[in-house]
């Protein structure tokens, strides 16, 4: 080989070295929307086998962001308690975990490594996205509402209902009022039967749970007769339960095998354009599907006027979505002895 050969060839090897030590230096191939998310994440601990694996993304470097191993959460891992879990990270100050995919999961999980690892839906976490390879979880908004949440939050809903002024936002309790975008849903049940319910979006819990009892106390004199007559009549015999819509996983493919894979009992099929978003829940997902997440995703573009292929669209976010039930104020209208009046008066006390 000529003198000019042999350094062609070694100009070709040091391009090839070269080119293979910057993807090394970038890690695992990521999901543009995971790698954005994961951007300004915090401390992220990687719940990922492999260890090759591990190391590169121990080497990826993301502004904002520190992977870690973390051992100290293996305990709460092999366990089932997910209050433990977020007890773990808390103190090892972890904001999220990012997960190596382990494949569709049959039958019940034996430990929370296993059904973060199918992507199960683990009540007190949730998903915040999704790829065939990894999975990004955090703790659920539900886990941060506060001690007293579930007792507060279906007393304003019933004292809003019956006609009361709502308390002030600015002096709910600090959770309540903590700005995030957040869906809050009201319903009221006749001794079990779902009579009426409204959700509304809002900037924070507060925010959203006010609006969506203002409109459902709305609706039900819109409609009172089909309902069974004056809500003021009938509100002592309803119960009022207060739910937060939350999303479990922004889906970064949206191929049909993919789709099924990750969606499970507890999720209902959701989807986002610019300004709305359509979703079903869950009872109405398994309805639709018939056990199938794509055909229930189908089943949803149809209602919404759009062509049942419309999962190839990349104008729209889709997503899982989940019930988390935060509170019940059961019927009679009295709850633990408190009059409207004094429930309001519990809520818009000083602010914490």
């Amino acid at each position: 080989m000529t003198v000019k050969g042999l350094v062609a060839v070694g100009v070709l090897v040091l391009g090839v070295s070269g080119l293979a030590f910057a993807l090394f230096l970038q890690g695992p191939a990521l999901d543009p929307g995971l790698r954005t998310r994961l951007e300004g994440a915090g401390r992220v601990a990687l719940l990922v086998p492999d260890v090759t694996e591990r190391d590169e993304l121990l080497q990826l470097a993301l502004p904002g962001t520190d992977f870690a191993r973390v051992p100290e959460l293996t305990e709460a891992l092999e366990g089932s308690d997910a209050s433990a879990l977020r007890r773990a990270m808390e103190e090892h100050r972890v904001a999220s975990l990012l997960v190596a995919s382990a494949g569709r999961g049959e039958g019940e999980a034996e430990h929370l490594r296993q059904a973060l690892s199918e992507y199960r839906h683990v009540p007190g976490m949730r998903a915040v996205h999704l790829t065939p390879g990894y999975a990004l979880y955090e703790p659920s908004l539900v886990a941060e509402l506060g001690e007293d949440a579930d007792v507060l939050l279906p007393r304003i809903a019933r004292a809003i209902l019956q006609g009361h002024e709502p308390p002030s936002v600015t002096r709910l309790p600090e959770p309540l009022r903590r700005i995030r975008s957040v869906e809050v849903m009201v319903l009221l049940r006749d001794r079990g039967r779902a009579r009426l319910w409204r959700s509304a979006r809002g900037s924070s819990v507060g925010r959203a749970l006010i609006t969506a009892a203002v409109v459902a106390r709305q609706r039900w004199h819109e409609r009172g007769r089909a309902l069974g007559g004056e809500l003021e009549l009938r509100l002592p015999h309803l119960d009022v339960e207060v739910t937060l819509l939350e999303e479990d996983g922004t889906l970064g493919v949206t191929a049909p095998a993919f789709v099924e894979r990750v969606f499970y009992e507890p999720h209902g099929v959701a989807y986002e354009s610019p300004g709305a978003w359509r979703y079903q829940l869950p009872d109405a997902t398994r309805r639709a599907g018939q056990g199938s997440a794509v055909r229930a995703y189908q089943a949803l573009f149809r209602d919404n006027a759009l062509p049942d292929d419309s999962l190839r669209r990349a104008d729209l976010r889709f997503y899982r979505l989940v019930t988390a039930p935060v509170g019940v104020s059961r019927a009679p209208l009295s709850v633990d002895g408190l009059e409207p009046d004094e429930v309001l008066d519990v809520a818009d006390g000083p602010p914490k």
